[in-house]
């Protein structure tokens, strides 16, 4: 009975989602110009045939075009952003549509800001009482003595840019030479700040939630299982871009219940909307958060999608999420429970 109930509610969630969508005049926002470029354009090609086909009009527009950005925004309904990375993930473009009153998908301001930028990101969680790996910027060599006490005990330390997605330019260093090491190459003129955090042991994963009215709703927790000789999950795992493939599987148990509930609390807490993926290391059953991601990957088999997979397809998943955002239409009661 009760899975009869989802199943009705969630059509009904569903044909109203349809029809907003129908009327709409998207804009896909989708290219830019930080070093997540190419998986921005890969996510607009994939997207493109269900929204050509879900919506009234969709305007592709890479933000690099401003002249063509500021005419386009003045005639649409609602900006879904794919631009990954800074100019797109970062806040600027929030700030921006802020600006000019356009609604657009994912987070605003703040909370974009916050979820681009790791340091800033794992200094708030720790704040507010989650786990998060213990690290320090660093814009050049310094004394090691000087790093924190976890660093200098860890056997493994992560050199990665606070600013940058997608686990780009994320070195693995063994021990603190190492480490003195990288951090002597990094470019005087290189625009990125770098974090030098511990290793966390354990498997990655990731957890899905997305907001429709007042409700939230909230996909699995998904733990990633890599092949052999991968230390951590990077992006070209994440894209399929080699051979090896990282098994994913559902994180059952009183773990899986800690995830979800920090998801819930941090979307609230961080003051999120729109669809928004957490992603932590799974420590001995206690998960350690790494970062949100408030433009998450939005493609089939992407990790967004792979955490609601038992609930929605893909194309049902985007509808909902992206026509939740538009209007207040749609009423999420069935979550009330799990929030």
């Amino acid at each position: 009975m009760f899975k009869e109930e989802n199943d009705m509610h969630n059509a009904k969630l569903l044909s109203t989602a349809r029809e907003v969508l129908s009327g709409t005049r998207l804009i896909l926002l989708a290219g830019g110009s930080s070093t997540e470029r190419g998986s921005s354009l890969a996510t607009r090609d994939a997207l493109l045939p269900y929204l050509q086909r879900l919506c009234r009009s969709v305007d592709v527009v890479d933000p690099n075009d401003v002249d063509y950005l500021l005419r386009a925004v003045r005639q649409c309904d609602f900006v879904l952003n794919v631009v990954y990375g800074a100019g797109g993930e970062d806040g600027t473009m929030q700030g921006f549509l802020d600006i000019l009153g356009v609604p657009y998908s994912g987070p605003s301001t703040l909370p974009s800001a916050i979820g681009m930028n790791k340091e800033i990101f794992v200094s708030l969680l720790r704040g507010l009482g989650y786990l998060v790996p213990h690290g320090c910027l660093v814009t050049a060599l310094g004394d090691p003595r000087s790093w924190p006490c976890e660093l200098q005990h860890s056997r493994v330390l992560v050199l990665k840019p606070i600013d940058e997605g997608n686990s780009l330019r994320i070195e693995m260093l063994a021990g603190q030479a190492a480490a003195a090491e990288a951090i002597a190459r990094i470019d005087p003129t290189d625009r990125s700040r770098f974090r030098l955090e511990e290793f966390i042991h354990g498997p990655f994963g990731t957890i899905g939630i997305f907001q429709v009215g007042l409700e939230l709703v909230i996909g699995d927790a998904i733990l990633f299982d890599l092949p052999d000789g991968w230390r951590f999950y990077d992006h070209r795992l994440k894209r399929k871009l080699v051979d090896e493939r990282a098994t994913p599987r559902i994180l059952h148990g009183p773990a899986a219940g800690r995830v979800r509930d920090d998801a819930l609390r941090l979307y609230r807490e961080l003051n999120c909307k729109g669809l928004v993926r957490f992603d932590f290391i799974l420590n001995d059953g206690t998960p350690v958060y790494l970062e949100a991601n408030t433009i998450p990957g939005l493609y089939p088999g992407s990790n967004a999608a792979l955490s609601f997979q038992s609930e929605f397809s893909f194309e049902d998943l985007l509808i909902l999420s992206t026509a939740a955002q538009i209007t207040g239409r749609l009423k999420g009661d069935r979550w009330s429970r799990e929030v």
